[in-house]
C-alpha cells in the first residue's frame, strides 16, 4: 500500500513539474507495473500525451500496454496501440492477449491476420486464445499454420492443440500430436503429460490415457483429476472410485475436484449414504459439491433431500449458478410441487438467470407438470432460445386435454387457442421446422398415446401445411 501512496506521489508531483525526460517516464513506467497500479498508469499516459512525448523506442508503451492487456483492460490497450507511432512484434503481442484474455475472437483473429511480421509468442497466444474460448477448430488451423511458416510449436502451443483436440473430440489428430511430441521429445513436460491424459480420456481411449497415468512420474493433483473426472464422464463410476481409494492411500489429499467427482462416482453406483458421508466431511463446501449432491439425490430418487439441500446452500452463504437453480426446478417438478418451484423462479429472476436456456427450459417443464399453464406460455415466451425440453414440455401441455374431460367443442376450441399460439411463436422463432424430425426427438410411446388427440392432429396438419 505504501508503495502505490509513494507511486501516486511521484505522479503528482510530475503534474505539477511539467514535462519530463524519457529516463523518468521510464522509471515511473515500471513502478507502476511493479505495484500493478492501471490507474496511475493511465495518469502517466495522460501526461505524456500532454507534452506531446512520443518515445523513439517502444519500450515505455510496450509496458503500459503489456499492463493493460493483463489488467483486462482491452480498450486502453487498443486505444494506446492505435497512437503508438512505432509498433514492434511485442506491441502487437501484448494486443493479442488483450483480445484473448477478454474472450474477443474476432478481434484476436483480424489483428493476428494483419500483422506484418509474427514469432512463436504471437502464434502461442492466439493459439491458446482460440482454445480457451471454444474456438477449437480455429486453434488447430493456426497451429498447423504456425509450422507450415517454419515455427516449431512449443510446449505452450501443443498444450493448447491438445486441449483443442479433446474438445473438438478429434483423437486422431492428437495422436498425430502426441506423435510430434515424442519425436522432439518434450515428454518431460507435466503439463503435456497432462494434456494428453485428458485428451485420450475425454475422446473414450481409456485404455491409453491409463497407460500414460501409470508410466507418469511427477504426478499431481489435476493429474488424478483428469483421470478421475473421465471416468466418472463416462460412467465408470467403480473405476473412479478405485483410483480415489489409491490416491488416498498414496498420502496425496484430494481437492474440491477430486471430492466433486467422487459424490456423482458414488451417486451413479448407488451409493448414496457413502456419499453423504463424504460430503459430510468436507469443511470448506463450493458450490460444485453442492450441485453435485443435489444432482446425485434427484438422481436416486431424492428430491425431497435435494430441495432441503438447496435451502442449505443458501444458509450457508454459497450463491448457487444456473445450473444449480436448474437441477433444483427440475426435483420440485419431479415433486410437482409448484410452491418450491415458484420460489427457486423468484432466486432465479433475484440472480438474473431467469432467462438461460437451462432455467427457464426447467421452468416450463415445472409449470406444466403442475398444470400452471399460463405461467408454463409466459416463460416459453420470453425464452431467448428453445432446446428440445421445452418444446417437449409445451406440446405435451396441448396434446393431455383429454384429462380435463372436456366436451368435443371445448376440446376443438382450446385446440385453436393452442395451435394460435404454436403458429405464432414458430413463425417469430423457430421459421420451418421438420415434424418427421422433431417426432424422432420424442418418445415414441407417447405419440402413440396421443394418436387420436384432436390438437395433435391440428399441429401434425400445420407442419404438413408449412413444409410443403
Amino acid at each position: 500500500m505504501k508503495a502505490k501512496h509513494k507511486l501516486r506521489y511521484a505522479i503528482d508531483l510530475l503534474f505539477s513539474r511539467g514535462s519530463a525526460t524519457s529516463e523518468s517516464y521510464t522509471r515511473l513506467v515500471l513502478e507502476c507495473v511493479r505495484a500493478n497500479d492501471v490507474d496511475q498508469a493511465k495518469r502517466l499516459e495522460t501526461h505524456m500525451e500532454l507534452h506531446f512525448l512520443q518515445p523513439d523506442i517502444t519500450f515505455i508503451q510496450n509496458r503500459l500496454l503489456q499492463m493493460y492487456a493483463k489488467s483486462g483492460k482491452v480498450l486502453d490497450a487498443r486505444n494506446l496501440f492505435d497512437k503508438m507511432r512505432k509498433r514492434d512484434v511485442f506491441s502487437w503481442n501484448a494486443l493479442l492477449s488483450a483480445y484473448a484474455k477478454s474472450g474477443s475472437v474476432k478481434d484476436l483473429r483480424a489483428t493476428f491476420d494483419r500483422m506484418p511480421f509474427r514469432d512463436s509468442v504471437s502464434y502461442n497466444t492466439v493459439i491458446a486464445g482460440f482454445a480457451r474460448n471454444e474456438c477449437s477448430s480455429e486453434a488447430l488451423e493456426v497451429f498447423v499454420r504456425m509450422q507450415e511458416e517454419g515455427f516449431e510449436p512449443t510446449e505452450y502451443a501443443n498444450v493448447s492443440a491438445l486441449h483443442a483436440c479433446s474438445q473438438l473430440l478429434d483423437l486422431r489428430l492428437g495422436k498425430q500430436i502426441h506423435g510430434w511430441i515424442i519425436v522432439v521429445n518434450l515428454c518431460g513436460n507435466v503439463f503435456i503429460w497432462n494434456a494428453l491424459i485428458d485428451m485420450y480420456a475425454k475422446c473414450g481411449d481409456f485404455d491409453r490415457a491409463r497407460w500414460l497415468f501409470d508410466r507418469m512420474v511427477n504426478k499431481n493433483v489435476v493429474t488424478w483429476n483428469l483421470m478421475i473426472s473421465g471416468y466418472v464422464k463416462n460412467g465408470l463410476s467403480e473405476k473412479c472410485i478405485e483410483l480415489v481409494h489409491e490416491m488416498r492411500l498414496l498420502g496425496l489429499k484430494p481437492d474440491q475436484v477430486t471430492v466433486s467427482n467422487v459424490l456423482g462416482a458414488y451417486f451413479q453406483c448407488g451409493y448414496v449414504d457413502e456419499a453423504i458421508k463424504t460430503f459430510s466431511e468436507i469443511k470448506e463446501k463450493d458450490k460444485i459439491c453442492w450441485t453435485t449432491m443435489m444432482v446425485g439425490y434427484a438422481q436416486n430418487g431424492r428430491e425431497q433431500d435435494a430441495l432441503m439441500l438447496f435451502g442449505e446452500m443458501l444458509l450457508a452463504n454459497v450463491r448457487p449458478d444456473s445450473f444449480t437453480i436448474s437441477s433444483v426446478v427440475s426435483s420440485s417438478a419431479k415433486l410437482a410441487s409448484l410452491y418450491n418451484g415458484q420460489v427457486v423462479h423468484g432466486k432465479a429472476i433475484h440472480m438474473g438467470v431467469d432467462d438461460d436456456l437451462l432455467v427457464s427450459s426447467a421452468l416450463v417443464d415445472l409449470y406444466c407438470k403442475c398444470g400452471v399453464t399460463s405461467d408454463a406460455w409466459m416463460v416459453f415466451e420470453t425464452m431467448p432460445t428453445r432446446n428440445v425440453v421445452s418444446w417437449n414440455a409445451m406440446i405435451g401441455v396441448m396434446v393431455n386435454v383429454e384429462q380435463k374431460r372436456l366436451s368435443p367443442l371445448e376440446t376443438w376450441k382450446e385446440g385453436e387457442a393452442a395451435l394460435v399460439k404454436f403458429q405464432k411463436i414458430l413463425k417469430e422463432k423457430m421459421g420451418k421446422l421438420n415434424f418427421g424430425d422433431y417426432c424422432r426427438e420424442r418418445d415414441r410411446s407417447a405419440f402413440a398415446s396421443m394418436a387420436g388427440n384432436v390438437i395433435l392432429y391440428k399441429i401434425v396438419i400445420y407442419f404438413e401445411l408449412e413444409n410443403k
